[in-house]
């Protein structure tokens, strides 16, 4: 019987669909699972899982067809790759699949050892759904001129495990993770305002920007740095046309009060680029002279909210997850309220 290649995923591990990796994990258990399958059935739907396993790792897995194999059902060639240690590596794979028995026998491992010695191979791997011996284990531990390696069903499940793993959105996750922890925090904001004075400023812009989502609005959280003048986009519909909002928090645990140059600096950002209005937020509120150049259209521009102000965001934040609260129809009362 000629090579046969296995079609597997068909794509790379990375861009793994959920239904993909159920397709690993069903192979898996039917191999763990179905003990009546044939010998050359069994290799068959291996064949199916270790091809896209190994072409992650940079192999192209070829089936032998099971007579006359001399002892090696899989060949996995490593495509060469110049300049690479293992350009151009050849490692031979046997499997050992058992209708009664879950022990591997020790013969079994010797066989594979002097298939591999036979044919050349520098590396060979035992796939099996049975359980290898302490002596088995021990023998390819020992200095030997191949490398060996003992593949159970749960070894196998491991592996898929692994690369599952390392094709979660990590950034996706993070971002996912903090919203968690931005709720919670504004929870706690709510029922203990106190809890403000231990967040950093980052921390607070973060829970400000989960707040002002869940009460409706569209929310952009700007960069740490060189964030152009605010540090939260707000976007919402005002007699059906979308406007937007900016605003500034400033959280020092100082206790430094915010003066007249940050309110003209968020003003002059906001009038520039010509922005329906704005809001400052200042935990430890503004000092005397904050608001002496505002004129009165200014005024009606920005608005500005203290401690309290925060606190009875998050309020309504929480209400609003327990759907005892209702954003009004015109959002921007909420920002403009006194």
């Amino acid at each position: 019987m000629p090579h046969e290649s296995f079609s597997g995923l068909g794509v790379s591990m990375k861009s793994a669909s959920p239904d993909q990796w159920d397709f690993l994990d069903g192979h898996i258990a039917r191999l763990r699972d179905d003990t009546n399958m044939e010998p050359q059935e069994t290799e068959v739907v291996l064949g199916k899982v270790l091809e896209p396993l190994f072409k992650q790792e940079g192999y192209e897995l070829e089936y032998t067809g099971g007579l006359g194999d001399q002892g090696i059902d899989f060949w996995a060639r490593r495509t060469s790759i110049e300049g690479a240690a293992d350009a151009g590596e050849t490692i031979g794979i046997q499997a050992k699949f058992y209708k009664g028995t879950r022990h591997v026998p020790m013969t079994s491992v010797q066989q594979l050892i002097g298939a591999a010695l036979l044919q050349g191979l520098s590396r060979v791997v035992l796939v099996s759904n049975g359980e290898f011996s302490k002596d088995a284990n021990a023998a390819v531990a020992k200095t030997l001129p191949l490398r060996i390696e003992l593949l159970d069903i749960g070894g196998l499940q491991h592996w898929v495990n692994r690369l599952r793993d390392q094709n979660v959105d990590v950034e996706a996750e993070v971002r996912m993770m903090m919203r968690e922890l931005s709720g919670r925090l504004a929870r706690l904001i709510a029922a203990a305002p106190t809890a403000l004075a231990q967040l950093e400023w980052r921390d607070v812009e973060r829970v400000m920007a989960e707040v002002f989502d869940g009460l409706g609005f569209g929310v952009t959280l700007t960069p740490g740095s060189k964030d152009g003048g605010k540090d939260i986009i707000l976007t919402c519909l005002v007699q059906g046309k979308r406007a937007e909002y900016y605003v500034e928090i400033k959280h020092w645990r100082s206790s430094t009060r915010v003066g007249r140059a940050a309110v003209e600096k968020l003003l002059k950002v906001i009038v520039e680029e010509k922005k329906e209005g704005g809001l400052f937020l200042s935990t430890y509120g503004f000092t005397n002279n904050a608001f002496e150049q505002l004129t009165t259209i200014d005024k009606q521009k920005l608005r500005f909210g203290d401690q309290e102000k925060m606190v009875s965001f998050c309020q309504s934040y929480v209400k609003a997850r327990a759907g005892l609260w209702s954003p009004p129809e015109n959002l921007t009362e909420i920002l403009l309220s006194e």
